[in-house]
């Protein structure tokens, strides 16, 4: 666990809003050291963007506690911490700046503190650490939504699922991994683990890379489209690496990637100029449009971080 953390922060939170390294025995004037203050209340400049961000960051938190260095990955939008023992823990961005710039004051340094304290909570093997985010269609979760209803139609404020809109028809939920299968993280699990939705999304992205850095994510090539493999549960989260579908466009000399994501563990992609690529991709997505839980055979395009609806693919009649 980091224990710069708890140096940092303590068991209780504090009311003061600024952290100071505990001074040392103090040396003659002449060699008194320029000692930085991490200024909670962020300011605003240094929100603008990502990279200022992690500028802020990387100048400040190095000058605390076990904090030895911090590195910063424009491509994944993430920085990691190294800490003296060797630990190792990555935050991601995005989500961080959102949240900090909604909020002033006090809150703003509340939420910075929950940001850099998040990862504390997945070191233990509890529910938060295995927290994954999966790909669904929003009709999935419009019929599942309906049938909790009338399974709890006595219950006045039924729980509900968490999710965020990824693109047309497509949401980002999040699951809990157990050992044996894999449950729906609900409202109300939210509001025990203490969290809103920004932290969760936070958390299960830090989980998806540690859970992908021991099953690693293979590409395999069938005619002229590629297809993800994992572990035959989570291929479909492959969805939420930019870093990945950066390099792959790369690779396409600039093309942006299409993707087909027709069920959890079956995504083929190509690339936007192969004619050939789209047209079997299009086959394939029509021919598996019925594969049981299928997530959707329209295929879409990423550019920029983002996927937008490419083509309607229709499903299959039986």
């Amino acid at each position: 666990m980091f224990n710069f953390l708890k140096q940092l922060f303590g068991g209780a939170k504090r009311p003061n809003t600024q952290i100071e390294q505990s001074a040392p025995p103090a040396p003659t004037p002449a060699e008194t050291p320029a000692i930085k203050s991490l200024d909670l209340n962020i300011p605003d400049e240094a929100l603008q963007d990502e990279a200022r961000f992690a500028s802020y960051l990387q100048e400040r938190l190095p000058f605390f506690g076990d904090v030895i260095k911090v590195d910063y990955d424009p491509g994944a939008g993430s920085l990691t911490l190294h800490s003296r023992n060797g630990d190792k823990m990555t935050k991601f961005l995005s989500n961080a700046l959102l949240a900090l710039r909604e909020k002033q004051g006090p809150a703003r340094a509340q939420a910075l503190l929950n940001y850099l304290n998040m990862t504390e909570a997945m070191e233990g093997d509890d529910e938060l650490g295995k927290v994954l985010p999966v790909l669904k269609s929003r009709n999935f979760v419009d019929v599942a939504r309906q049938q909790m209803m009338q399974a709890v139609k006595d219950e006045p404020d039924p729980p509900q699922f968490v999710y965020l809109d990824e693109a047309e028809d497509l949401v980002r939920l999040f699951v809990v991994n157990g050992d044996t299968a894999v449950s729906y993280v609900m409202t109300t699990a939210l509001d025990g683990w203490g969290i809103d939705i920004g932290e969760l999304a936070e958390t299960a992205q830090a989980n998806l890379y540690k859970f992908l850095s021991k099953t690693g994510v293979q590409i395999a090539k069938r005619s002229q489209f590629q297809y993800v493999e994992i572990d035959g549960q989570f291929e479909s989260s492959v969805a939420f690496l930019p870093k990945f579908w950066a390099q792959v466009q790369d690779q396409s000399g600039g093309a942006a990637p299409i993707a087909a994501f027709l069920s959890r563990d079956k995504v083929f992609f190509t690339h936007e100029n192969d004619a050939q690529g789209l047209q079997l991709l299009e086959l394939i997505s029509a021919d598996l449009s019925d594969v049981p839980y299928v997530i959707s055979p329209d295929q879409y395009r990423w550019e920029n971080g983002k996927w937008s609806l490419f083509k309607r693919v229709t499903r299959s009649v039986q």
